[in-house]
């Protein structure tokens, strides 16, 4: 039981190299998708990618919407795997959709 719940809570939490969530067990592919996820939206009309540049160039586009809701949310970069999850999850349940 005590096996079971460890290895649970590996999935989910911290790898052992301490560099974030576990992106497969979040339904995540890559680090870059949760970039291009979160990249992707408009908060209060607002979009979280203010610079063309940023677009073209991933790491921009990073450092972009780490900063991003870094200042408006105080969130960390470890935390950002677990929002573009919950986002990707209702996108594809169609509790969420872009507008054009």
């Amino acid at each position: 039981m005590e096996r079971e719940r460890k290895n649970n809570l590996m999935a989910v939490g911290p790898d052992n190299n301490n560099q974030g969530p576990d992106l497969k067990a979040l339904g995540l592919n890559s680090p870059m998708e949760v970039i291009d996820i979160l990249g992707a939206l408009k908060i209060d009309g607002q979009p979280v990618i203010t610079d063309d540049k940023a677009v073209l160039d991933p790491n921009l586009k990073a450092q972009s919407v780490i900063k991003f809701f870094n200042e408006n949310f105080n969130m960390k970069p470890n935390e950002l795997p677990n929002l573009a999850s919950v986002i990707k999850n209702d996108l594809k349940a169609g509790r969420l959709t872009f507008e054009a």
